[in-house]
């Protein structure tokens, strides 16, 4: 399986590499009664972030890694999102060598 899972490489522009493997290191901010990470234009830029902006945190339970990731709206007024569709189709593309060999 593993053959035929290989060379399924995720192509990411430069720029985009780039970000997403950047090491950041920022202050927590006071906002309220909580504490907050600011982003660097460029990260908010490069990822199309608004203030308001659902997004989805996560926090590994054994390295305290925090990821933050825009939110995706699935639905709106009944109907699946375009931006979801879009998301869902780039990952049917992306993955469809690994679909095909695990439905066998």
């Amino acid at each position: 399986m593993e053959a035929a899972l290989g060379g399924l490489g995720h192509p990411l522009d430069t720029y985009a590499t780039y970000i997403f493997n950047t090491y950041m290191k920022r202050k927590l901010v006071q906002a309220g009664g909580s504490l907050a990470v600011t982003l660097p234009a460029e990260v908010v830029q490069e990822f199309k972030l608004r203030k308001g902006m659902p997004v989805d945190v996560s926090v590994h339970p054994q390295s305290g890694a925090v990821t933050i990731r825009p939110g995706a709206r699935y639905f709106e007024r009944g109907k699946v999102t375009r931006r979801f569709e879009r998301l869902a189709n780039e990952l049917m593309d992306r993955r469809s060598k690994v679909y095909r060999v695990l439905a066998r």
